[in-house]
């Protein structure tokens, strides 16, 4: 396992391990393989009895990585026999600058590529599907390369329901001509693809190009070569039979719109979690009605102050931002058992 994955990877299969979420999910790979991607648990031993929660929870690390987790319900045998599949999606359209650069590039990296992207521009659809009730449109223009009339959503849904015979060992939503940080991520077509990925079990990326304008062609490169990096990163976890993600888990990067020696590095770090309010809606004079506005001057005021540092001001910074996400809606149990307690007195009937 790669050093860069290492930690994150360990300290998940931690958790798995005290949650017991193996009993679940203890199935042989052939077992698992047409399913929808599941962690499947391989005992070190035969003899190997199951621990107690409280007792796994306790375990050295080395003791727990005697366990291993292979995803997808793909062995380690096939594995070495065969390309990683990648299936790409998008929100900005099946002919958009980045999804057709990172296609190109991940199949002349040897990678088995499929492209399933809007037939029409989706930014801006989240993690919405469309309920047609005429057909939806489906057009093959190239080898592994389809345009649908949906969402990003709707794209991956109909990917791995219909149009690959064989599940992606990987999702990539991108690479998207603007940034996806901060509040934008509720709203972001890009984020929202990946994260449907996520919630159906693939591992998967959202990645975004951090520039605010219409002339970003002369970024995007760099960005497609940092994101196709990463898959070859994981790659070597995946030949090697290890998680490619730890399970439910996905990753959203947004690569500086800057010359390339003004990159500053790489930074895992959270979605910004206050609210800033810069994205809203306003009267415009001139246009006689209400229109989506950004205000500057508040995202501004964001990136002079040192003391904030999130996904929005260190990407406008320079720097890689990787936000490591995991679809999950259910708060944690302190909010929980809050709630619960204040309404404690409600009756159903």
């Amino acid at each position: 396992m790669t050093g860069k994955f290492r930690g994150l990877a360990a300290r998940t299969l931690i958790l798995m391990l005290t949650v017991s979420s193996l009993a679940g999910c203890a199935k042989t790979a052939e077992q698992t393989q047409v399913a929808e991607p599941v962690a499947v648990a391989e005992q070190a031993t035969e003899d190997q009895t199951e621990a107690p929660a409280e007792e796994v929870a306790m375990t050295e690390l080395t003791e727990a990585t005697e366990i291993k987790l292979v995803d997808n319900g793909v062995p380690a045998e096939e594995r070495a026999g065969r390309a990683m599949r990648v299936l790409v999606i998008n929100d900005d359209g099946f002919d958009a600058m980045g999804s057709q650069l990172l296609f190109d590039e991940l199949k002349a990296e040897g990678f088995d590529a499929w492209m399933v992207a809007p037939i029409t521009n989706q930014s801006g659809t989240g993690t919405s599907i469309k309920w047609n009730k005429e057909a939806h449109e489906l057009v093959e223009y190239g080898d592994n390369k389809y345009a649908f009339e949906g969402t990003p959503s709707d794209c991956f849904k109909v990917a791995v329901n219909y149009i690959m015979t064989e599940k992606p060992d990987l999702v990539i939503s991108g690479v998207n001509d603007g940034p996806n940080w901060g509040e934008v991520q509720f709203n972001s077509g890009t984020v929202g693809g990946a994260a449907r990925a996520v919630r159906h079990g693939y591992p998967a990326i959202a990645a975004s190009l951090s520039y605010l304008g219409k002339d970003f062609e002369p970024f995007m490169p760099a960005a497609v070569d940092f994101t196709v990096d990463i898959v070859k990163e994981l790659n070597e976890e995946w030949k090697a039979g290890e998680m490619l993600m730890p399970l439910g888990t996905g990753l959203s990067l947004n690569y500086p719109g800057v010359e390339a020696e003004d990159v500053k590095g790489i930074k895992f770090i959270e979605n910004e979690e206050v609210y800033t309010d810069f994205q809203n809606y306003a009267y415009n004079e001139e246009k006689g009605g209400i229109y989506n506005s950004m205000d500057m001057e508040k995202f501004q005021n964001q990136l002079k102050n040192p003391e904030i540092e999130t996904d929005l001001t260190e990407a406008n910074r320079g720097f890689v931002t990787m936000t490591v996400i995991d679809a999950n809606w259910n708060a944690d149990q302190e909010k929980v058992d809050y709630m619960e307690s204040v309404l404690s007195d409600l009756q159903a009937n």
